[in-house]
């Protein structure tokens, strides 16, 4: 077992100092990695999952470098069209998805190094550069669908579809390595995972809040991007919130999955409050949550990682969580929710089974 890196410790205190200052104090904060940026391309779903990975190799003391994220969304790319394929263009085809991909793509073929796959993105150090590769990845997810509704037509292969899929994921975003060079050795991502990233991918669950499925039950969630048919673990909003603060202090992150599309403080400072509807509420309740989600004012259009929580200077509790858009957004990168925002706009998080408080487990049909 590796021995958590200065660099780790320091991002860490870091972020601590973010946030103890005049604004924020009594903070519960969870090491992670440095923040990611996935300069405007769609892909926020993979590079908030490899945080996760991350957060979780050095919860277990690896040294663990940064992984690459779009080594998952190449990979993705090619489960999605194969999906399409098998469902003669009928099922969903689209960049965005949820951490249960990774976990997946991860599951069957393990991890690479940042510094050995980037997709091409290592090149973008300009906006105007960030802005062309949002075009070319709009260029290259149409281009998929046109191929493949051809060759749908014409009966072609799956293998001959895919081969063609790669070849376009090749041309846009590189083509991933079957085998690297990591710290003198030759590894395969398989290698690399089991070495860095010891992690079994059935120990997280993907847990969400809602009233029209039964509690304390893994359910379907009816939101486009979960195309695997993942099912997620349904919990009443107060056991939902009080697991999710439970796994924070035991030490775990957790992936986010939710709405930041009513524009609540995401485009400034980062400390984001409920606006317009339940703005007033003392604290958001299931039914509102409920209605909120069934009415299409909570979407799922957002990936974050969750690190820790603090409360402000009239002690009102806000979650932290790293985005992906850089530093100079949010507060050097980092969103300050409100517990009501977390409680009305979060679909759902993603976090270890042992992060599960004990009087939670017991109700539980697993």
């Amino acid at each position: 077992m590796k021995k958590i890196s200065l660099v780790f410790v320091l991002t860490a205190l870091l972020l601590q100092g973010c946030v103890t200052n005049k604004r924020f104090s009594n903070t519960t904060l969870v090491a992670s990695t440095e923040l990611k940026h996935q300069k405007f391309t769609g892909q926020c779903w993979s590079f908030a999952s490899t945080s996760l990975l991350e957060a979780e190799a050095m919860r277990l003391g690896y040294d663990i470098p940064e992984l690459s994220s779009f080594y998952f969304v190449y990979l993705n790319y090619l489960d999605n069209a194969e999906d399409y394929i098998n469902n003669n263009g009928t099922s969903r085809l689209n960049r965005g998805d949820l951490t249960f991909s990774v976990l997946e793509i991860f599951e069957k073929y393990g991890a690479v190094p940042e510094a050995v796959y980037d997709g091409n993105l290592g090149v973008l150090t300009s906006k105007k550069q960030m802005m062309n590769r949002w075009k070319e990845e709009d260029e290259m997810n149409a281009l998929i669908k046109q191929k493949l509704d051809s060759l749908i037509k014409t009966n072609a292969s799956v293998d001959q579809s895919l081969e063609i899929v790669k070849n376009i994921l090749n041309e846009y975003m590189g083509e991933i390595p079957a085998r690297f060079t990591f710290k003198e050795k030759t590894e395969t991502p398989k290698t690399f995972a089991n070495k860095y990233v010891p992690l079994n991918a059935k120990d997280y669950i993907e847990l969400t809040s809602y009233n029209h499925h039964p509690f304390y039950q893994k359910v379907m969630l009816e939101i486009p991007a979960n195309w695997r048919y993942k099912k997620y673990m349904n919990l009443p909003i107060d056991g939902f919130m009080s697991t999710i603060d439970n796994a924070i202090k035991s030490g775990f992150t957790l992936a986010w999955d939710g709405d930041i599309g009513h524009k609540e403080g995401f485009k400034d400072h980062g400390y984001v409050r409920v606006k317009g509807e339940y703005e007033d509420e003392k604290l958001i309740s299931q039914e509102q949550r409920q209605s909120a989600y069934e009415r299409g004012t909570t979407r799922d259009d957002h990936n974050m990682h969750l690190v820790g929580y603090t409360y402000d200077r009239k002690g009102e509790k806000f979650y932290m969580l790293k985005n992906t858009w850089g530093k100079n957004r949010g507060m050097d990168g980092v969103y300050y929710l409100s517990e009501n925002y977390f409680r009305l706009r979060t679909i759902s998080v993603t976090v270890h089974k042992d992060g599960f408080p004990e009087e939670i487990k017991t109700k539980i049909e697993w």
